[in-house]
């Protein structure tokens, strides 16, 4: 037995509209930087107006409904006419030159993703970043919805008009309004609020840390004028309780939920000052492992039974448990923008860059707290709690796109199946973002938010990491790397995953120029006289 490291690099796409792609073995390595500086930019990457045939998929359809195909997906106008066996009729008409052909032999297709905490960055405290840099980077993670959670809430607006137009290559963007308006804001003002921000077009509310009389005026003025709510809960006056009592849609992050089965205050020294991120954040760290465990269960029940989603955002805060993993991601040599890398530099000045003097106590308390959360998240979940997918990146190390591709491996390691690790990405996103009518399934009348993987992700989520994954060859094939291998057999590790077309409303984006693209924003920002100063 002979073994190797070593990179595959597919041939480049056919010409015209015909984008060929005949192995599954090549499809694997398709994700190689080598394939993706020397191949040209397929003609129809970020072309609209046309009919879109993808043949011979194999299909992950969105809910727990295992995979089927192969079969020919038809997208006319941005929606799903047609999934039919693969060469039937319908799908192999004679293409004209204004259709879209790709040929998914080996890959699997699947719904996009939907990324319900995120944030648009033109800059990191002050030092310039394209927004184009974070766009892209979202596309090439399979990101085709997105929920903003707090930004400059007209700007986004005026991104998420020119996104529904197509006039920029972007996800689908919903803008959420915040609504935490401190201490001195009465119940008239926080009702005032939630009104201007119906007026202004919002999607819905964000809801930081209010007092109980301020969170009953909030949720329901939002109730009375049809606004979806979500809440960032913080370690306040008000728990997880007093939201599912007064009628939240859906919970951010751990917060408030341990807080609720404490049975009296959080246990935090007198010195605790909440100003202070470090402070913060280690005690953050301790909130679950303080909660009484049926009494959190029975929280858990709570928001089950109020309907109250869940997105845990388990990726954002993973460098208090493993701050080493979090700074040296393989990703960052060629994806991290300086502005964003300067963000990251430990500071008490930038929110989320704290690690000054970071601990292996307080990684191991963070552990601790991750077991009993991710218990509680997967409890929620098998009771029929609705849970979703989020990344909240551009801080604590976590890279746009790169930081969802995370949140799904996270969602396994707290005990979901892999096909159910799917539906929250996609799926439960939509329920979550009221778009089950349209999107979250590979389903005929819904729109045409589809991704081309290289591979099978339900063996290994990795697969849909940008980066890439290892794959294990065996004479030449892709193999489980569990099989058997014979004195003779040569066995080789490829770069290879990745997705390798992102579809929104039927235009496809091609992954590799995309983060070619990235490349190059990165690179130029990199030059010795751009380096930013923070």
């Amino acid at each position: 037995m002979t073994f190797a490291i070593r990179r595959l690099v597919p041939a480049g796409p056919a010409p015209a509209m015909l984008v060929a792609f005949a192995s599954m073995c090549i499809a694997l390595a398709a994700m190689t930087t080598a394939a993706q500086e020397s191949a040209p930019v397929p003609g129809i990457h970020a072309a609209t107006g046309r009919r879109l045939v993808i043949r011979n998929a194999m299909v992950v359809y969105g809910s727990r409904r295992p995979p089927f195909g192969p079969v020919d997906i038809v997208a006319d106008r941005g929606v799903i006419t047609s999934i039919t066996p693969a060469g039937s009729p319908v799908s192999t008409r004679r293409p004209t030159t204004t259709d879209a052909v790709i040929d998914a032999a080996g890959r699997y297709v699947m719904p996009g993703l939907v990324n319900t905490h995120m944030h648009w960055h033109e800059d990191r405290q002050g030092i310039p970043q394209p927004v184009q840099y974070e766009r892209n980077l979202y596309l090439a993670a399979g990101v085709t919805t997105t929920r903003e959670l707090g930004g400059d809430f007209e700007k986004s607006r005026q991104w998420q008009a020119q996104s529904d137009a197509h006039a920029i290559v972007a996800p689908r963007m919903l803008v959420y309004a915040v609504i935490s308006r401190g201490r001195n804001e009465t119940p008239e003002a926080i009702r005032a609020s939630v009104r201007d921000a119906a007026r202004r077009g919002a999607d819905g509310l964000k809801i930081i840390a209010l007092d109980r009389d301020q969170l009953e005026a909030a949720l329901s003025e939002a109730r009375a004028l049809s606004l979806r709510t979500t809440a960032h809960i913080g370690v306040e006056e008000t728990t997880a309780d007093d939201y599912i009592e007064l009628g939240v849609n859906s919970i951010e992050h751990f917060y408030g939920v341990a807080d609720a089965a404490l049975g009296g205050v959080q246990q935090f020294p007198a010195s605790m000052n909440h100003s202070n991120e470090i402070h913060r954040f280690t005690r953050a760290g301790e909130l679950y492992a303080q909660a009484d465990p049926a009494t959190l269960r029975a929280t858990i029940d709570r928001m089950v039974a109020a309907h109250v989603g869940w997105t845990p955002t388990f990726s954002i805060y993973e460098a208090n448990r493993d701050l080493l993993r979090a700074q040296h991601q393989p990703w960052f040599a060629d994806y991290l923008h300086p502005a964003l890398e300067a963000f990251f530099r430990p500071s008490l000045d930038r929110h989320g860059s704290y690690f000054l003097g970071w601990t292996g106590t307080q990684e191991a308390r963070w552990k601790t707290q991750y077991r009993i959360w991710m218990d509680a998240v997967r409890d929620f979940g098998r009771k029929g709690g609705l849970v979703a997918t989020g990344d909240d990146a551009g801080f604590i190390y976590s890279l746009y796109g790169f930081g969802l591709s995370r949140e799904l491996e996270l969602h396994e390691e707290a005990g979901f199946h892999p096909l159910e690790v799917i539906e929250h990405a996609t799926w439960n996103g939509a329920r979550m973002l009221g778009l089950d009518d349209r999107i979250g399934k590979v389903r005929e009348g819904f729109v045409a938010d589809l991704l081309v993987v290289n591979g099978n992700p339900l063996e290994n989520l990795k697969l849909l990491n940008p980066y890439g994954a290892d794959v294990m060859v065996v004479n030449g094939r892709p193999a489980p790397n569990d099989v058997a291998v014979g004195p003779g057999d040569r066995v080789e590790v490829v770069r290879g995953g990745g997705i390798e077309w992102t579809i929104k409303d039927g235009i496809a984006y091609h992954v590799p120029t995309l983060l070619q693209e990235v490349r190059d924003i990165v690179s130029r920002a990199r030059r010795p006289d751009q380096v930013p100063t923070p």
